[in-house]
């Protein structure tokens, strides 16, 4: 009996080994399988990794060949903008047919030589004018300058023998020959007779190169003549070339082309010959071969008004000689819905406004161009020119005085008048 009972012990105790193992090899079974899951699935995923890898490569290599043609675009670029930097140049355009602009006697009476002379001093003036621009332009004493005078050479050569400045239409040639030659970008232009012939060919050079990124500044000699005011008026219109042009006034600047409120200068006085020849007188809009009478100093305090403490009587003919540098700030003028003109809108602390009463500064001196007022009494000393707050603070002093045409009743056109008209 107890061997029997022993040996289902043993039966027993296999039986249940034997579930073990069953279990052990379900088990096995189990993973075995998810282990093929797996792998299949890895080896999908790696098959679409290799894809992505693929395409990403191909994108990568892409944006290295992109790269490359922008690198060698950037350089290009970089050579082209080398090569327009040293482009760089000014252009000075004179209508030579003008007396304002005839060259002194002591010039045009020595010929060949005596146009040399004068293209070196005409030179030295553009030099020095372009150096008082400050960082306007720069390499002033190198930029390039080109020169085109344009005229009638028999009838300027014939006005010229009347008032015995030269012998012979020969000795006007060899005078021009000798400006020419002077200088490689210097030339003299014979237009031939014709009216408005050196007008015509001097406003399409203008305009040829006004536009031009390369041109940095333009100097006019062209104040004579009513004729260039619609011209002028349409660059006075852009900030952009009102800035880069100057007027050479050569005397008296006519009222219609000095209301458009553009930078002039006087640099070039002493090389012209206008205050020895009777034939200079102002010219009617007509064209430039008619006759006005001379403009009068009550005329121009008219057209350019002063503060009240300043005695009109101390005006000369051109009030607008060197223009400050950021005088275009008082363009351009605001009229309001039923046309009266009214004053922009000017935001200044007053303590700044106080600050500046103290230095006493002369308006008109920091706000439109140098003073001529002898007898003006304020500080002139005072850097020029003024930060843009300094200026817009100066502005409002102004201000404080009625514009001198509307205390006359007038309407005032003035481009650059810094007094007050009303509020915005």
């Amino acid at each position: 009996m107890a061997d029997y009972t022993l040996q289902e012990d043993y039966r027993s105790r296999f039986k249940d080994f034997q579930t073990v193992e069953i279990r052990r090899e379900a088990l096995v079974q189990e993973v075995l399988e998810t282990l093929d899951i797996v792998k299949a699935q890895l080896g999908n995923v790696t098959k679409e990794r290799a894809r992505e890898v693929a395409v990403l490569e191909a994108d990568l290599e892409s944006e290295r060949d992109a790269r490359r043609g922008w690198q060698d675009k950037a350089t290009t670029l970089r050579e082209r903008l080398s090569s327009l930097e040293q482009a760089r140049f000014v252009v000075v355009l004179v209508d030579a047919d003008a007396d304002i602009y005839l060259f002194q006697e002591k010039y045009l009476s020595c010929g060949m030589q005596g146009g040399q002379s004068a293209a070196d001093d005409f030179m030295t003036k553009v030099r020095e004018y372009l150096v008082s621009l400050g960082p306007a332009i720069k390499d002033a004493k190198t930029i390039p300058v080109i020169v085109k005078a344009y005229a009638n050479l028999s009838g300027l050569a014939q006005a010229c023998m009347r008032d015995k400045k030269v012998g012979s239409v020969g000795d006007m040639r060899q005078f021009w020959c000798g400006f020419t030659r002077r200088y490689p970008l210097v030339d003299f232009v014979d237009v031939g007779a014709g009216k408005e012939e050196a007008d015509n060919k001097l406003r399409e050079v203008l305009a040829f190169h006004i536009v031009n990124p390369q041109c940095e500044h333009v100097l006019l000699a062209c104040c004579h003549d009513a004729g260039y005011v619609p011209v002028l008026r349409q660059y006075a219109a852009q900030a952009t070339l009102f800035e880069r042009i100057t007027l050479l006034s050569a005397g008296v600047v006519r009222p219609d082309i000095g209301d458009l409120g553009f930078r002039t200068t006087r640099i070039f006085d002493s090389l012209f010959g206008h205050s020895g020849s009777p034939r200079v007188t102002p010219t009617a809009t007509n064209g430039k071969n008619a006759q006005m009478p001379p403009v009068t100093v009550q005329q121009i305090v008219d057209l350019f008004t002063r503060t009240p403490s300043r005695p009109q009587e101390n005006l000369v003919s051109n009030p607008v000689s060197n223009p400050v540098s950021n005088s275009g700030r008082l363009r351009p003028i605001i009229r309001n819905n039923s046309g009266k003109r009214i004053d922009k809108k000017l935001s200044v602390e007053e303590s700044l406004i106080q600050a500046m009463k103290k230095r006493n500064l002369c308006s008109w001196h920091y706000l439109r161009a140098d003073c001529l007022a002898s007898s003006c009494k304020r500080n002139h000393s005072y850097p020029r020119p003024l930060s843009p707050v300094e200026y817009d603070a100066q502005w409002c002093i102004a201000r404080h005085g009625l514009c001198y045409r509307l205390r006359r009743g007038n309407n005032c056109d003035d481009a650059q008048c810094m007094y007050g008209h009303g509020p915005s």
